[in-house]
């Protein structure tokens, strides 16, 4: 869209279908899950060289503290905003279900807004923002971006 002093003309190219809930949630469990696969992994190779990596991989639920949550809430932050910096928008559960983020102009995010979204993502409880509907959970509000459903977008060629 583009605003010319009061008005705001609309590009009839241009058409975002936000995600629904089904395929943020699937998006998220996916991305946890492969995130938790990746973690693992990274952990045992690094465990013998690494005190920290070692702890991890033999915490168990009750011996889980608070800044334990905290780091591993960080990692993950940081791991989604590479990726989605990295494959402009995707996750692993995004080309799963075909969907993308995108600006609220349809545009490919930038590097700054993937990681602003990431950093979002690291507050508690921030994935329940996204129950409504559509979602709109606080990493697309305040990033100013969407999750788009592809199938049925029609978004600007980049």
């Amino acid at each position: 869209m583009e605003n010319t002093g009061t008005h705001k003309i609309e590009d009839p190219a241009l058409h975002i279908v936000p995600a629904n809930l089904v395929k943020r949630l699937a998006n998220y469990f996916i991305d946890v899950i492969f995130f938790s696969f990746l973690l693992y992994i990274v952990l045992n190779i690094l465990a013998p060289f690494s005190p920290l990596a070692n702890k991890f991989l033999t915490l168990k639920p009750e011996t889980v503290k608070l800044i334990d949550q905290l780091l591993l809430s960080f990692i993950y932050g940081l791991y989604m905003s590479v990726i989605e910096s990295l494959l402009k928008g995707k996750t692993i559960g995004k080309y799963i279900t075909g969907t993308r983020a995108v600006t609220e102009n349809g545009l490919p995010i930038s590097t700054q807004t993937a990681f602003v979204r990431g950093l979002i993502r690291i507050i508690p409880f921030e994935q329940l923002s996204a129950i409504s509907f559509p979602p709109h959970p606080w990493h697309d509000r305040w990033s100013k971006s969407i999750v788009a459903d592809e199938a049925k977008s029609v978004l600007p060629k980049s």
